[in-house]
């Protein structure tokens, strides 16, 4: 490929974008100087970024210095910084590549902001990707990790994506331009690196045209994922409701229930191994089982539905109408209860949710109390309607589970003179 038709393909990449700054993420090696030098032939206005990771010692140096250079004989912007790796790896408790590619991005995004830019270009070419297919295949990825990386992806672009390692070389030393070796990309030291030194070689061996082949599954898996999404769609339409998904309904109705699921399950912070788990509940009939996802958040598998728990104390408030013992007239609404006005004096009422070993001395009952827990068991309460539930107190007297049954304090007899109606009102889904 000559330096013409080089530059030619990345003039017909940039046609798909608007017109601005790029932010370069230059590192000195041949294939992030190829992305700057071709963007900048092409007429567009870069902003050389370098990242230094300060993890070889001098050579980190050198690679800095020369980037500089490139930068400065094209006469494009040049931005670095230094980066402790280890501190943030041991504050994020990340790997090593996870820890430099957050601190990349990170102030690349910075940069953007900074210079008013459009995107982010990067220099991964073919190679790049074909490894990252093979890393997430041996990680049990989905369609999503396999399609691997695309040319565009939000702000951040790969115009070299379609290039090969060898193009770009050539390219380099065709324009007379030299780039530095990071020698850790020659240590087998990570998951990419045994792939890039020591599968890929083999594979190739064998199978001469295997590059091309991989891309061009690649290409595949990433129109089959867009028809995927398309579908599911549609699949959520049917299954999801008000964050409630029916997972019983999707192993009733769809062979490929388990990829549905992980579909679902996946964008709400879940990774596969618990939806493995969470299917096999489902399956076997487990319930009342509560599920973390990435986040911490709490979910409830009950009885084939899996949805969010409520993790507030304030979902639900009171209204205290004071009326005349003459006006009073008992109702059927569970969310209304009657007391004797006697109950606003001295301690305020108020709101929270039940506890473990919370007693109760229901209305009708002539000796004892009961636990808060039994008197829901009794009434088919599910784990997530207890979780729902919240209890009217007087300081440490509880005087109303909201929704299922008063207490024996404060009744309205007649002897009351006045009387309070308390109604509650509710901010979600009650039992």
């Amino acid at each position: 490929m000559t330096v013409k038709e080089f530059e030619h393909k990345i003039r017909t990449f940039t046609h798909r974008l608007s017109t601005g700054t790029i932010i370069v993420g230059l590192s000195g090696g041949a294939d992030s100087v190829a992305l700057l030098v071709s963007l900048s032939a092409v007429g567009y206005k870069c902003v050389a970024a370098h990242c230094n990771f300060m993890l070889r010692g001098t050579e980190s140096e050198r690679d800095m210095a020369h980037s500089e250079k490139i930068a400065r004989s094209f006469g494009t912007d040049y931005v670095s910084i230094r980066f402790d790796v280890p501190e943030y790896m041991k504050s994020h408790k990340c790997s090593l590549e996870t820890a430099c590619r957050d601190l990349r991005y990170r102030w690349f995004e910075e940069l953007r902001h900074t210079y008013d830019a459009q995107y982010i270009a990067v220099g991964h070419h073919r190679e790049d990707n074909n490894e990252t297919f093979f890393l997430n295949l041996l990680r049990g990825s989905g369609i999503r990790g396999l399609k691997g990386m695309r040319p565009i992806n939000g702000n951040v672009i790969r115009p070299l994506l379609d290039f090969t390692r060898e193009e770009i070389e050539h390219y380099l030393e065709d324009k007379g331009i030299s780039y530095i070796t990071d020698s850790s990309n020659l240590v087998a030291d990570v998951a990419r690196n045994k792939i890039r030194n020591h599968i890929m070689p083999e594979i190739r061996k064998y199978f001469p045209n295997s590059d091309n082949a991989i891309a061009s599954t690649i290409s595949n898996l990433y129109s089959t994922e867009c028809f995927v999404n398309e579908m599911m769609h549609s699949e959520k339409q049917l299954w999801v409701m008000d964050e409630k998904i029916n997972l019983s309904g999707i192993i009733q109705n769809r062979e490929s229930a388990d990829f549905i699921i992980f579909e679902l399950l996946n964008e709400k912070g879940f990774n596969r191994y618990q939806c493995a788990d969470i299917v096999r509940c489902v399956r076997s009939g487990s319930t009342g089982k509560i599920f973390t996802n990435i986040d911490g958040k709490a979910y409830c598998l009950d009885r084939g539905f899996f949805f969010p728990m409520n993790e507030s104390d304030n979902d639900f408030s009171f209204i205290a109408e004071i009326l005349n013992k003459t006006d009073f007239t008992p109702g059927k609404d569970k969310f209304i209860e009657f007391f004797d006005s006697s109950v606003l004096d001295g301690t305020p009422l108020t709101v929270r949710k039940w506890k473990i070993g919370d007693r109760m001395k229901p209305f009708g009952m002539k000796k004892g109390s009961r636990l808060i827990s039994d008197i829901m068991k009794d009434a088919g309460y599910s784990l997530v309607d207890k979780d729902n539930t919240r209890l009217l107190v007087k300081g440490d007297e509880i005087l109303w589970i909201i929704g299922l049954r008063r207490s024996a304090a404060y009744p309205v007899s007649e002897k009351s003179k006045q009387v309070v109606r308390i109604s509650a009102v509710s901010k979600l889904p009650c039992p």
